[in-house]
């Protein structure tokens, strides 16, 4: 395959991967709750965040990190030091997912105390070995993705979380009806996290074999191994402090926008109303598909480090070009569709229309949210590592001055509106430093004028959709209602974007063919119909 193709294969793979992996990871909430009860819901949720975090402490930064080394080692022909990366990384993470385990699991009961219920101590236990496994996981999917095979990282990215998602609504229902205590279901529900990332492993594995027998003898490994680990810990953990940005700005909301609103007048209750309808509806329906930038983003860093670490200007423009289009392709019409479709999704979603307003809002945030990720993945690809993390920053700064702004006078909308203008500046600031560092045109009316005139058209379509909708009683038709007419809406909107996207010609026919299973058919059915030459 060659290497356009093989990008943009990947970059579809990993998104498609990732959108999945996170509609499966939204579903289980809802069924669980309805299982264990709001208090081993409590319990659960207790001993998750205390495993992100010592996850994120022993894992974040490191795959795209060796993805990028393994990249560079294999654009100079050394296969044998992209092996000693591995192996490196490999030792290296999993002293560090012990340590993890054992901090987890020893200090579980001060855990449970801090956390607010002494109880939490069997799901967090529960839950504990998972650090044992992930961290050796996200090395193999780290190499996988230096040789620019997504396939192992999206197919048992999918995995993990299908086994996770079905351990945990499995054995939270078998020992609920057992008779055991909600504290043990809690536990039950955080042993998915186990399961999920064994088969994860497991499958990381089968593809290890394949890929294993098919690589060329090896030369004399150039690196000792206190330079790979220099080099590891040097790129990983500006990508790790970057990460963590986008929950610093949900802080920033967290910290300002209650104390704003009861400063305007609000009462302690209805605050606090406002702050869940601005937190748990519409920042959950913005990231969402902004998942599948991050699938792009991770599919690009290597293939950018291989092009820059060689030198080869023309793919290396391509590459970039190819990246940001792909993102835009994704973004504006997730955009335009959670924009017009706002109200019923909301009904559909969370009983009613409260949030609608503050959805419709944080829309704008998708597109530029998208391409911060991926311009951010660029640069830190060519090894600009520090620059994105550090616009990250300044828009957390600007989103701040926003909120003291906006949200006095607009409420969560305006809280909505701080976070738009602060993906404004992170993407406008990547993209100029795109242009300064790679001396790359920015071919804005490229990248967005195609995708812009198909979303116009989804949009008519969906727009049309939604008055009938409204004229055939709208919110009052209820949920169910809601639902259907979300599922038509956004059913007709794809269909059209596609069909608009195809005749307009915004892809080649091998960009086309790249796509995963439909794209190959979907190129011949072009071709019989002349839509594609």
């Amino acid at each position: 395959m060659s290497g356009s193709r093989s990008f943009v294969r990947g970059a579809v793979l990993l998104a498609a991967a990732a959108m999945l992996s996170k509609l499966l990871g939204s579903v289980y909430t809802i069924v669980l709750q309805n299982i264990i009860g709001d208090h081993g819901m409590g319990l659960f949720q207790m001993a998750y965040p205390i495993y992100a975090t010592l996850l994120a402490i022993a894992t974040a930064g490191f795959p795209v990190a060796i993805s990028k080394l393994v990249a560079e080692e294999l654009a100079s022909g050394d296969i044998a030091a992209a092996r000693h990366v591995l192996r490196v990384s490999g030792w290296l993470l999993s002293l560090g997912g012990v340590a993890a385990f054992v901090i987890l699991y020893w200090f579980a009961p001060d855990w449970a105390i801090v956390a607010g219920d002494p109880e939490s101590v069997t799901a967090i236990r529960a839950i504990a070995p998972a650090l044992l496994i992930v961290p050796l996981l996200s090395v193999f999917r780290g190499y996988f993705q230096g040789f620019q095979w997504m396939d192992p990282t999206a197919y048992s990215q999918v995995l993990e979380q299908f086994i996770r998602v079905a351990t945990i609504i499995g054995l939270s229902l078998y020992l609920v009806h057992a008779g055991f205590p909600q504290r043990v279901s809690a536990a039950g529900a955080a042993f998915g996290a186990v399961t999920g990332a064994l088969t994860g492993l497991i499958s990381i594995f089968y593809f290890w074999r394949r890929r294993h027998q098919y690589l060329p003898e090896v030369t004399p490994k150039r690196q000792t191994s206190r330079a790979v680990t220099r080099k590891l810990l040097y790129y990983a953990f500006p990508i790790s402090i970057g990460a963590l940005v986008v929950p610093l700005m949900h802080n920033v909301d967290v910290v300002t926008v209650v104390n704003l609103l009861k400063g305007s007048g609000e009462n302690q209750d209805l605050a606090t109303t406002q702050f869940g309808l601005l937190s748990g509806r519409a920042f959950k329906l913005m990231m969402l598909p902004t998942t599948l930038a991050a699938g792009i983003g991770v599919a690009v860093m290597p293939a950018i480090s291989e092009a820059f670490a060689l030198g080869h200007r023309g793919i290396l423009s391509e590459r970039i070009d190819m990246s940001i289009r792909l993102t835009v392709l994704f973004a504006l019409p997730a955009t335009a569709g959670l924009l017009l479709a706002a109200s019923p999704i909301d009904i559909a979603l969370f009983t009613d229309g409260a949030g609608t307003g503050a959805i419709q809002v944080l829309a704008f945030a998708i597109l530029f949210a998208s391409v911060q990720t991926t311009t951010s993945a660029l640069l830190q690809g060519a090894g600009w590592i520090y620059r994105p993390v550090f616009y990250l920053f300044i828009s957390c700064l600007v989103k701040l001055v926003a909120n003291f702004l906006f949200v006095p006078r607009y409420g969560i909308v305006g809280a909505a509106l701080s976070t738009d203008i602060s993906y404004v500046v992170a993407a406008a600031l990547n993209l100029l430093a795109v242009r300064r560092l790679f001396g790359e045109r920015l071919a804005l009316g490229h990248w967005f004028f195609k995708p812009l005139l198909a979303t116009t058209i989804m949009c008519g379509v969906v727009f049309a959709l939604e008055r009938q909708w409204e004229m055939l009683g709208g919110a009052a038709l209820g949920r169910l209602g809601a639902a259907l007419a979300t599922c038509v809406m956004l059913g007709g909107g794809v269909f059209i974007y596609l069909f608009a996207i195809l005749i307009s010609g915004t892809l080649s026919n091998q960009e086309l063919v790249s796509i995963p299973r439909i794209g190959p058919p979907l190129a011949r059915l072009c071709k019989r119909f002349g839509l594609m030459r």
